[in-house]
């Protein structure tokens, strides 16, 4: 557990850096030679709700060591919000810590305009120019090189950049895992190992030797924050050229880990490895002792070690595939033994075999009693403690039916090299054991009894898949069903419903919703409101996702009665798009990219008018068709077939105008259409409708229409994908022509999802307010139908292969559902 202290004290060092999404990697070119800890964040805003909103993190601030660091790093707080670039941390010269910050934007770097008190100093080095701050007790340097914006607590770290800038080389590991790290995440860190030892005691404060640097040379970790939890997952480096305690599992392959279905459920602690080849194992340990004696070839069988605290009292498990050459060995060490429970226990003469055959995997452990359950060998260092494992086993009082473990087992995979988990018991034991006694007496008086602290490494050929969690234990965990995430409570009724949209920073998804006030919010993952801006009137229809600018950055655009905006991520007006309309009435905004190119055709529609805007803002002029002949019922439609696009109108006097892009006539549709309030679809590559009259139409691109009667009731409701399509009429859903009957009420629209290779069709009773969910074969969902008023909107919002959905629960609050 003493890596998890390190990773957990280097991620708190963010408190008070404020970063954004950096896409330059030369940046790395600056980062100082010695740098133990590098960040990066990909988005502050949502970075910065959810470090407010961890609970974690809002404990482990009030201890001394976070103290001290935070205020080391206070003048990080001066940089301009508007700032994109990396920290790196270092051990300094003197018993401080350096950071550096270093940045390629071209907004000002530091914001000092309303700061009392502070100094500044002009140097210069080498014809550069070096600023020298002081503010209060605090004291730091700034100055601009090769078109890069640098703060540092060191002047000499900025000149030694400056010296070495024609010399200086990436370091090529670093590069390849910057190349590697996941820019969907909210930040990312990397360790350098190597340089992490003087840092680290430093910041511990302790004269015990830390040692990190033995244990790999670089890890890479992309950061995730819950409310309620912390999880880091990414790579180790661990080189053969390097002593490295991961490397004695090098050229072996994990196995799944089976000693805690032996291990007792009352563990404080538990640490599985797994080797292949044991041969493998026993010469990479070779290496990492210096030594070329062969240890103990008896354990030749040996696939599994666990080891786990039980009250404090350590037990070793030997997981084998052969235990006659270990039963052997035991029977001629053994100075006595008893039956339990229809075994042997046998009391040991030579304790200290396991240390000798094990080091360093098993240290300091007196193995005076051992058993064998199955092909597993149990030890421990007296007969009570053994004892008790073979009662809990045998009753099936195990580790792996826990919470503790079910828990952690959701965040890793079935196969280990190391596995590790403990309580906060477990983990303070841990700490001491590590000679940090006074961050476990700290961490001891916070409230951590609900919380897993847990870890996995995944040997492959050159590296080691690598994760570590700290998370508050689920009461229950179910394989399949549905959960609630959380609940939003606007401050105003719901006027449009929650809808998800694209974080552009990273790829996951938030939440747009607007009340009747007219105040548009966006929501993070984790139901934290980023920010809300007062519009003018209520939206129409949905909202849209566009990238004018073709650089990945996302916006939004709608339409509400009388305005045309399109606004940013940060809530911010796009001009030149902010466009008003005399007399409102405005339809809900349609977007067309005819080829797929992000050439958006922005169409807004005005009762007879149509307005059709490039990116820029302005109007297309090759487009004919700015006037209807009859108001324009709801928004535009745009269909590609083949290598055609197919611009659909519907028109009140009930016409169905299909048109080009230049706005032809492409397909003339012979009659007039009593439309229904439910826009037309493609489906099996015919433009479907259905008529207020109860018939299905499906017109062909070449003007052919074909009618059926399916007697549906005036107020039915109807959704189609070129596949699927989907009918609620009365109480009978209908897909792909298969029907399910539900209870008597009033009924939304259908809606058609498509997930994760999956369909989903949601209705919503109004009335009972219960809203149903359906795969393609009409099987409902488990655990559904769930709470809810309005239709609802559906995404894998976290990327996890489980998707959410969002619905209106109450007039003025949405509920956020997982489906697992």
């Amino acid at each position: 557990m003493k890596s998890i202290l390190l990773f957990l004290s280097a991620f708190l060092l963010i408190n008070s850096c404020s970063t954004k999404k950096e896409q330059n990697a030369s940046l790395l070119t600056f980062i100082p030679d010695n740098s133990a800890i590098i960040l990066k964040i990909n988005d502050l805003n949502s970075f910065s709700q959810e470090i407010e909103g961890n609970e974690i993190l809002t404990k482990l601030k009030t201890t001394n060591l976070m103290k001290r660091i935070s205020s080391r790093l206070n003048p990080l707080k001066f940089i301009n919000g508007e700032s994109a670039g990396l920290l790196s941390i270092s051990q300094g010269v003197s018993n401080e810590f350096d950071y550096t910050y270093i940045s390629s934007d071209t907004v000002p770097l530091i914001k000092l305009d309303s700061v009392q008190n502070k100094t500044k100093e002009l140097l210069t080095y080498k014809e550069f120019e070096i600023q020298k701050y002081r503010i209060e007790e605090d004291e730091f340097y700034t100055t601009t090189f090769s078109n890069k914006q640098l703060l540092s607590s060191s002047q000499t770290i900025l000149e030694n950049i400056i010296s070495d800038s024609d010399e200086k080389k990436l370091n090529p590991t670093l590069e390849k895992l910057y190349e590697v790290s996941n820019s969907a995440r909210l930040g990312h860190l990397w360790l350098n190992l190597n340089a992490s030892d003087a840092l680290l005691k430093n910041l511990l404060e302790t004269n015990e030797a830390i040692k990190v640097s033995n244990y790999a040379d670089w890890v890479s970790l992309d950061i995730d924050l819950g409310e309620e939890g912390i999880y880091l997952d990414g790579i180790t480096i661990a080189t053969d050229s390097a002593n490295n305690f991961l490397r004695l599992f090098s050229k072996t392959k994990p196995l799944s880990t089976i000693t805690t279905q032996l291990a007792p459920e009352a563990v404080d602690s538990y640490k599985s490895y797994t080797f292949n080849d044991y041969k493998a194992f026993a010469k990479n340990q070779m290496d990492y002792l210096n030594t070329d004696v062969a240890l103990y070839s008896l354990l030749n069988t040996v696939e599994e070690i666990g080891v786990a605290k039980v009250e404090s009292q350590p037990v070793v498990f030997l997981k084998t595939f052969g235990t006659a050459n270990i039963t052997d060995y035991l029977k001629s060490i053994q100075t006595n033994s008893f039956e339990f429970q229809g075994g042997e226990i046998m009391e040991l003469g030579q304790t200290s075999f396991l240390n000798d055959c094990l080091n360093p995997l098993i240290t300091n452990f007196t193995a005076r009693y051992g058993s064998i359950l199955g092909d597993t060998f149990i030890f421990s260092e007296d007969a009570q403690t053994l004892e008790n494992i073979i009662v809990q086993y045998k009753s099936g009082n195990i580790l792996e039916k826990t919470t503790l473990y079910k828990n952690a087992e959701e965040l890793t995979t079935q196969e280990s090299t190391i596995f590790s988990l403990a309580n906060v018991d477990g983990f303070l034991d841990n700490l001491k054991d590590d000679g940090l006694e006074e961050i476990a007496k700290e961490i001891g008086q916070l409230d951590f009894s609900d919380y897993l602290f847990g870890s996995q490494q995944i040997a492959e050929t050159n590296f080691y898949h690598t994760s570590y969690f700290v998370k508050k234990n689920s009461k229950t965990t179910t394989s399949t069903g549905v959960t609630t995430l959380y609940n939003v409570q606007l401050e105003a009724d719901i006027a449009l419903n929650p809808q998800f949209v694209t974080n552009h920073r990273t790829n996951r998804k938030e939440i747009v919703v607007q009340d009747v006030d007219n105040v548009l919010y966006l929501i993070s993952t984790k139901g934290k409101v980023l920010w809300k801006k007062q519009l003018e009137g209520a939206i129409q229809g949905k909202i849209h996702q566009v990238d004018i600018y073709k650089n990945g950055k996302l916006q939004l655009a709608f339409t509400t009665n009388n305005q045309f905006l399109i606004i940013d991520r940060n809530g911010k007006e796009v001009t030149p798009f902010t466009k008003s309309y005399e007399g409102g009435n405005l339809n809900p905004l349609a977007v067309f990219d005819y080829e797929a190119k992000k050439d958006y055709r922005f169409v807004v529609t005005q009762n007879k008018k149509v307005f059709m805007y490039n990116n820029q803002g302005a109007i297309v002029s090759g487009f004919k068709y700015t006037n209807a002949e009859d108001i324009i019922l709801n928004a535009p439609q745009h269909y590609r077939i083949g290598n055609k696009d197919y611009l659909v109108f519907q028109l009140s006097n009930g016409t169905l105008k299909i048109l080009n892009r230049v706005g032809n006539v492409r397909v003339k549709v012979s009659e007039k259409i009593d439309f229904s309030e439910n826009d037309v679809k493609l489906n099996q590559n015919k433009f479907t409708l259905t008529t207020s009259k109860g018939l299905l139409y499906q017109i062909d691109t070449k003007g052919s229409i074909q009618k059926t009667n399916l007697n549906l009731n005036s107020d039915h409701g109807m959704d189609a994908t070129s596949k699927t399509l989907a009918i609620m009429n009365d109480n009978i859903l209908s897909i792909r022509d298969k029907k399910v009957a539900l209870d008597l009420g009033v009924y939304s629209k259908p809606k058609i999802f498509y997930l994760n290779d999956k369909i989903y069709v949601s209705v919503t009773d109004i009335q009972s307010q219960k809203s149903y969910l359906f795969d393609s074969q009409t099987e409902p969902i488990p655990d559904f139908p769930v709470y809810g008023t309005s239709v609802p909107d559906m995404s894998d919002m976290n990327m996890n292969k489980k998707p959410e959905l969002v619905i209106k629960s109450q007039d003025n609050s949405f509920t956020v559902y997982e489906i697992h």
